[in-house]
């Protein structure tokens, strides 16, 4: 707006200033105190009826306090500045008018009037606009008091003495208010240099702070890229040896058939030693799909089966670390078209995570499995635990890469849940449980093609 640049303030300040509610109150009782003066000192002249200088100088300012009041009301800021540029305007037409043309003199509380005008100009306007505004009303004042003196009447209706000590007065003040707001403009320049310093501080500051977080972030995305990088070889040279477990126990199967004649113990601890290390091989084969970032091979599979399997083979870790883990029994069809060796990996993470969130002391362990049907289109896999439980900051970075809570702890493990999670079009959630410790929730969709 055009008042802007006359203004101490800008528009958002006045309307920071327009929120509060002190400010606010302060306001209504200046204006209630106009009103009352106006009605006092003008409101007989308004009861005659007769249009007088006062009758029109009272409606001039009773129509002022009144758009004030509700400029102020609806919270427009433009009306305090143009309520005090009307006030100042009227008091200085009024006394010349009062002086010039009706050649009645003017008092000494008038010409104290002007200091009351010089300090709410002040408080209004910036220091190049106050000057001028209270240089004119100085002005028509000092005309007016030299008016006064030097008419014959003077002495019958003021003392000169009285007038000119007002003038004096009001020119004290006219000059101490504008050396007063040249220190003040000073002092807020210099103010504002060491608000641009300390912010400028404050922006370095910022600026390292995000340097430092983007160095660790590219040591993070670093590892990532090795792990990447690294992944498929690693997965090849663990394969060989896993290649060669089987090929060993197919052996030993076929020695066993003409040696000791199909022993039954030898042939179920083959069968035992081939599905565990079969099964290795295939979470060593995902492994490698997640940091290759191949085409994954989508099949039916029964959820509730797939998580039975990790349940076995991570049982008797769970039993030497003396932690109970109950496997639920599944409610619904649990059959899904799914990565099985991904979901496997996932629930292995989610096994190993309940497991390590106890500590040596806690008694009455338990991990609790649970695969259900949730609607007609997810499946949900919940792994419940007792133990020590993650703080509401733990949970907001749980799934951040390298992001770990554990000594001992990668920090990979529950983001590659959610990524799992999020190959199947679904999602992982942990939510704390109200007896202790925390609820992982595996969330897949049953056809990720229609999810």
């Amino acid at each position: 707006m055009f008042l802007d640049r006359f203004l101490l303030m800008s528009q958002p300040e006045w309307g920071e200033l327009f929120s509060n509610r002190k400010f606010n109150i302060a306001a209504y009782i200046c204006i209630f105190i106009g009103f009352v003066l106006c009605i006092i000192n003008d409101g007989p002249d308004l009861a005659t009826g007769e249009l007088s200088l006062k009758s029109v100088y009272a409606i001039i300012i009773l129509s002022v306090l009144t758009n004030l009041a509700i400029g102020i009301y609806r919270k427009r800021f433009y009306a305090i500045p143009i309520a005090v540029l009307c006030f100042d305007l009227v008091f200085i037409l009024t006394i010349l008018y009062h002086t010039f043309i009706l050649n009645k003199s003017i008092n000494a509380i008038t010409v104290c009037y002007s200091v009351m005008y010089f300090i709410i100009n002040a408080i209004i306007f910036n220091l190049k606009s106050v000057l001028i505004l209270n240089f004119g009303v100085f002005v028509a004042v000092a005309l007016c008091a030299a008016r006064t003196v030097s008419a014959e009447d003077a002495a019958s209706s003021a003392s000169p003495s009285l007038i000119l000590n007002a003038l004096i007065l009001s020119a004290a003040g006219f000059l101490l208010q504008h050396l007063v707001l040249s220190v003040r403009a000073m002092l807020i320049e210099k103010l504002g240099a060491v608000t641009l310093q300390m912010a400028a501080l404050k922006a370095e500051m910022e600026i390292e702070k995000a340097k430092k977080e983007a160095r660790e972030k590219t040591i993070q995305l670093n590892r990532i890229s090795i792990v990447e990088a690294l992944g498929a070889s690693i997965a090849h040279e663990v394969n060989q040896p896993i290649a060669a477990a089987l090929t060993y126990c197919q052996a030993v199967r076929n020695w066993s058939v003409v040696e000791y004649q199909n022993a039954p113990e030898t042939l179920c601890a083959l069968v035992g030693v081939e599905s565990n290390v079969a099964r290795a091989a295939r979470l060593i084969e995902n492994i490698r799909l997640l940091t290759t970032q191949k085409d994954r091979k989508y099949a039916m599979a029964d959820i509730r089966e797939v998580v039975s399997d990790q349940v076995d083979l991570i049982q008797s870790e769970f039993e030497r670390r003396h932690i109970r883990l109950r496997l639920q029994p599944s409610t619904g069809e649990t059959t899904a078209l799914v990565c099985a060796s991904e979901i496997a990996l996932a629930t292995i993470n989610l096994l190993r995570n309940a497991m390590e969130a106890f500590d040596a002391s806690v008694q009455d362990a338990l991990v609790s499995v649970h695969c259900r049907r949730s609607g007609t289109d997810w499946i949900e896999i919940h792994v419940v635990d007792n133990g020590q439980g993650l703080s509401p900051e733990e949970v907001q970075t749980a799934f951040g890469a390298f992001q770990t809570s554990k000594e001992t702890g990668v920090g990979i493990g529950l983001s590659i849940c959610q990524e799992v999670a999020e190959h199947h079009s679904g999602s992982m959630s942990l939510t704390a449980n109200s007896n202790g410790g925390v609820t992982a929730t595996l969330r897949i969709a049953i056809d990720p093609a229609k999810a």
